[in-house]
């Protein structure tokens, strides 16, 4: 097999694959940066349920990767198999910043990491499901992230539904 960006010389890498693709060559010059870009992400599961799932982003940029830079949501859809995803992403981190990539001899383009993140979504949170279909709503948070939780009012104070939150 020839390797998909040169189609000269013979596949050999990446290594570990079923069925290799690219030549070191190619590997080492064109793909690398994309592939190791990708690898700075890390998804978390925190909730799992028969139906849906809920994760945590990171990403080794962001506050030496100890901070979540995102959070998304999968649920399932089992009369339709369609997975709906939602993803929540923070605006402290640059989802517009690029990696350079090639990939065909002679085209250049740059790849911003936010589709390096919808790879990412693809191959970590939707494969693993195995749906007929899926969809997915990602949205850039431009404010501040807060959270609103039941359990922070004072019940022994008097709080209760109508307190306010």
């Amino acid at each position: 097999m020839k390797c998909r960006v040169c189609k000269k010389t013979d596949a050999t890498l990446p290594e570990g694959s079923k069925e290799p693709r690219f030549c070191s060559k190619c590997w080492n010059t064109r793909l690398r940066q994309l592939f190791q870009e990708e690898d700075r992400f890390r998804v978390q599961r925190v909730m799992r349920t028969s139906d849906a799932e809920k994760h945590l982003i990171y990403h080794d940029d962001h506050e030496g990767g100890a901070t979540a830079v995102g959070l998304a949501f999968a649920l399932l859809d089992r009369a339709h198999d369609q997975l709906e995803v939602s993803a929540f992403l923070s605006n402290r981190f640059d989802w517009h910043a690029s990696v350079p990539f090639i990939y065909e001899e002679g085209v250049e383009c740059e790849v911003e990491i936010l589709d390096v993140f919808l790879g990412i979504m693809e191959n970590d949170l939707v494969a693993g499901w195995r749906p007929c279909g899926w969809s997915a709503e990602i949205t850039l948070c431009t404010d501040e992230i807060f959270w609103i939780d039941s359990s922070d009012s004072n019940a022994e104070e008097g709080g209760g539904d109508d307190a306010p939150a």
